[in-house]
């Protein structure tokens, strides 16, 4: 419940989105000198998908402070990602140490109602306000400036906080994005996804039991299997809706028909007890055509999602916090909240956001594989393992990218 000092007020920043986006970008512009109010609709813990970390997180987990407590966890080390053909074929693991030295080549699968907890227990005690079951009714404007938000607190009486800037983090909802009818699909990308989790499936030995294993299906479909604490795996099916929902429309019966169709899946769940109920969306891919504005800025997927494939959005929810809380500290101090100011940090996260969508797109074009590609092109394969360890900010991959377009025309860029 808030406190009567809650009930309104003024801040420097005020985060829509109390998940590991706005929790991060809100701990390190406290730790800077702002006040930091988050604003979060649910109660924590709470469910969400997304459970894959990779390595790039590494350093800004650091500079959060989280690592000692993820060390201590029980969460499943990840060393790698593995691709399975239909035929049930493997390929050789993409190994993170291959390119990656000492601790920073391995990271974790995390159960995601703990790890955004953590994140968020390490805002509050950084000092930031944390106001839990508030929804945001709107984002406030003046002459094209946001300059607050309306915060509708359960069972109690909205009120107004202003802010020099506020910051969505909304995630999905994308806030700010559905305010403004900013938010547009991305047609390349046109996926449904389902997932549920279940009790004894199979995992690999040693280092090979905390990895990510990508299933190929037919029609350039795939499925994930996430080894989680407990004995717990997710499991989950990414694929074009057409495909899907052709035979059903019933997320479960969809996922059961395709995971008996898969047999190299099938024989790793042969054991194993369904634990959850069967979730799904059948709209992945979006983006926002404007993700900064006057006195406001859009971070992790509240300004884009657009695949799960290679476990990018964590990252670039983390990414994109730390890099936006440098650009907004900077508007802060020099008192200026224009876009131009506050978007600094905009072009070489999009510039690693376009490097990702490359390979995305690469890997939906069914006349490229990754075993061809590192055939033809072994000299690359060390930056494809840079891509898939999220090693693409502010870093040359122009040879890369070269390579790629050899095998597979490139998208029009996001």
């Amino acid at each position: 419940m808030n406190s009567p000092a809650q009930s309104n007020g003024s801040a420097d920043v005020v985060v829509i989105g109390g998940g590991p986006a706005g929790a991060a970008l809100a701990t390190f512009l406290q730790r800077a000198g702002h006040h930091c109010v988050v604003i979060e609709r649910a109660a924590f813990p709470r469910y969400h998908i997304g459970e894959s970390l990779i390595p790039a997180t590494y350093h800004t987990l650091d500079r959060l402070g989280l690592l000692p407590e993820l060390k201590f966890s029980d969460f499943p080390i990840k060393h790698s990602v593995r691709f399975v053909s239909p035929s049930g074929d493997e390929a050789e693991p993409f190994y993170f140490s291959d390119t990656i030295e000492g601790e920073r080549a391995q990271t974790w699968q995390v159960e995601r109602s703990r790890f955004d907890q953590m994140c968020l227990d390490n805002a509050r005690s950084s000092g930031v306000d944390v106001r839990m079951q508030t929804s945001v009714a709107q984002v406030l404007f003046e002459n094209g400036r946001a300059v607050g938000v309306c915060a509708r607190p359960e069972d109690e009486e909205s009120y107004d906080i202003y802010a020099s800037v506020v910051v969505d983090a909304s995630g999905h909802a994308t806030i700010i994005g559905s305010q403004l009818g900013l938010t547009v699909p991305v047609p390349a990308l046109k996926k449904a996804s389902i997932w549920t989790y279940y009790r004894g499936g199979k995992r690999g030995e040693g280092i090979d039991a905390g990895e990510t294993t990508v299933f190929m299906i037919p029609q350039r479909g795939w499925f994930w299997y996430i080894p989680l604490p407990d004995d717990i795996v997710s499991v989950g099916l990414v694929a074009s809706p057409e495909y899907l929902f052709a035979e059903s429309k019933d997320f479960e019966a969809v996922l059961l028909r395709e995971l008996n169709r898969c047999a190299p899946l099938a024989a790793r769940l042969s054991q194993a007890v369904k634990t959850g109920p069967v979730r799904g969306t059948r709209r992945l891919a979006y983006r926002n055509q404007q993700v900064v504005g006057d006195g406001w800025v859009m971070i992790g997927d509240a300004a884009a999602f657009l695949d799960p494939i290679y476990s990018s959005g964590l990252f670039l929810a983390l990414a994109s916090a730390e890099l936006a809380a440098t650009s907004i500290h900077s508007a802060l101090d020099a008192e200026d909240v224009s876009a131009e100011r506050l978007g600094r940090f905009t072009r070489p996260l999009a510039q690693g956001v376009n490097v990702i969508y490359r390979l995305i797109q690469a890997f939906y074009d069914p006349n490229f594989s990754f075993r061809e590609f590192t055939r033809r092109f072994p000299e690359q394969r060390p930056a494809l393992i840079d891509c898939l360890t999220g090693d693409v900010i502010e870093k040359d991959l122009s040879g890369f990218l070269e390579a790629l377009a050899q095998l597979t025309p490139p998208p029009e860029p996001l």
